[in-house]
């Protein structure tokens, strides 16, 4: 059945509500389905991970509709852990505690001990309240070795406007328990030599987390439609990652500047507040689609962000299509960023070498290819290519410092394949 244009833009609109809320709200537009995907993540000579989900949607008595998600992820390689390469060979113990791996003269240490399956299952129910008004609630279960997580959200849209417009708010909280093996390490404590007792202060510790999302739809003509929204997220409690430290090296006045006298646990702060601002615009030209997207992100822990995303459909023969994806992030800082410490001065109350939390620009570059194999099944494949890049050599290096990259580039490719089928 060929769509309206009006029914089109409505199927569009809801397909983009869903996508921008993160949530599973779906709408009477949706058919009953079953979508699978799997996913093959590469980066160069590190993490390598392997993704499967399955999820079913139906649609109950009272256009209430019942989703189930289920996802199984693998993750294994290696990882930085956040010291800085010396000219000897280094030595770290486990993050168990228990173990010890060796890092050669030059090289970024990489913890190679980085092996993780997760398993998560999402469940979610909406039924529109009125003519006009549709609420979902959903609750959410995930569990890794040493992480489980708990969570519940609500999300509620309001159409005004003949339908043209259409307001949003959605809710979520989470309750994380990390549980990591050998005990969580006590905040910038000194890492013990291989085989004798870590600095630890108990076996595990908790994190909440609270998000809020606000946005507006409006449908401007019967070819495009904008975005806006406002989200604000706020996490407490146990927010250090217990696997990663930082190098104390030799003042510029000893020895060996730059050389790593020791290595002490990173510590962030307990509590996190962040806020972002999006925008999108989506436009049809007869058998193409635009999508345009802009984010700006800041948080408490001084990181500001640009993130510009761009998609473009083409619709091909035989019911085929044909989209390419480009998207530019950058990323300030956080205010306790630290490559490494100098030996002899204060420590900091707060400090990590996550290059995660480091300044940095990233490139992502894709193609996805979708096409009808059957009356109601739909199977697409894509591709996409990601790059990163941080200040390999910052202005407060020294020493020995200057030879080596303190910021790790990376590259990474992904692949995955998705089977939708109605029924």
């Amino acid at each position: 059945m060929q769509l309206t244009p009006s029914r089109s833009i409505r199927t569009a609109l809801t397909a983009v509500t869903a996508a921008l809320l993160g949530t599973s709200v779906a709408s009477a537009a949706d058919q009953d389905k079953v979508e699978s995907e799997m996913l093959y993540y590469k980066e160069s000579n590190r993490v390598s991970a392997f993704e499967g989900i399955v999820s079913v949607s139906k649609q109950l008595k009272h256009e209430t509709t019942l989703a189930v998600k289920l996802t199984y992820d693998a993750l294994t390689g290696s990882s930085p852990n956040g010291a800085t390469p010396s000219s000897r060979i280094q030595t770290f113990t486990r993050p168990s505690g228990s173990g010890q791996y060796t890092v050669a003269p030059g090289k970024t240490p990489l913890d190679d001990t980085f092996h993780d399956t997760r398993f998560a299952a999402d469940l979610s129910l909406s039924r529109p309240l009125g003519r006009t008004t549709t609420a979902a609630i959903a609750g959410r279960f995930s569990n890794e070795y040493d992480y489980v997580s708990y969570g519940a959200s609500g999300s509620l849209t309001q159409d005004l406007n003949r339908r043209n417009t259409t307001l949003g708010l959605s809710w979520s909280f989470a309750r994380d328990r990390i549980r990591p093996e050998g005990s969580i390490p006590i905040p910038l404590a000194e890492m013990a030599d291989p085989g004798a007792p870590q600095p630890r202060r108990s076996g595990s510790d908790d994190k909440n987390v609270v998000d809020i999302i606000g946005n507006v739809t409006q449908v401007i003509d019967r070819q495009t439609i904008a975005r806006v929204n406002y989200s604000f997220s706020r996490a407490t409690g146990y927010l250090t990652d217990p696997f990663k430290i930082l190098s104390i090296v030799q003042s510029q006045s000893e020895s060996e500047p730059g050389e790593p006298v020791t290595y002490r646990f990173e510590s962030r702060p307990d509590a996190r507040n962040k806020q972002a601002l999006y925008g999108q615009l989506r436009r049809y030209f007869g058998g193409s689609t635009v999508d345009l997207a802009y984010r700006y992100f800041w948080d408490n822990w001084g990181i500001n962000s640009h993130t510009i995303e761009l998609f473009y459909r083409q619709q091909l023969r035989g019911g085929s299509a044909l989209q390419p994806h480009l998207r530019w992030y950058h990323q300030s800082s956080a205010d306790f960023y630290d490559a490494f410490l100098v030996n002899g001065q204060p420590l900091p109350q707060h400090a990590s070498a996550d290059y995660r939390l480091a300044r940095f620009s990233a490139l992502t570059a894709g193609l996805q290819y979708s096409l009808p194999v059957g009356g109601t099944t739909q199977l697409s494949l894509g591709a996409e290519y990601y790059t990163q890049r941080g200040d390999t050599s910052p202005p407060e290096a020294y020493g020995s410092l200057r030879n080596y990259e303190l910021f790790p580039n990376m590259s990474a490719f992904m692949f995955r394949v998705g089977l939708e089928r109605g029924f």
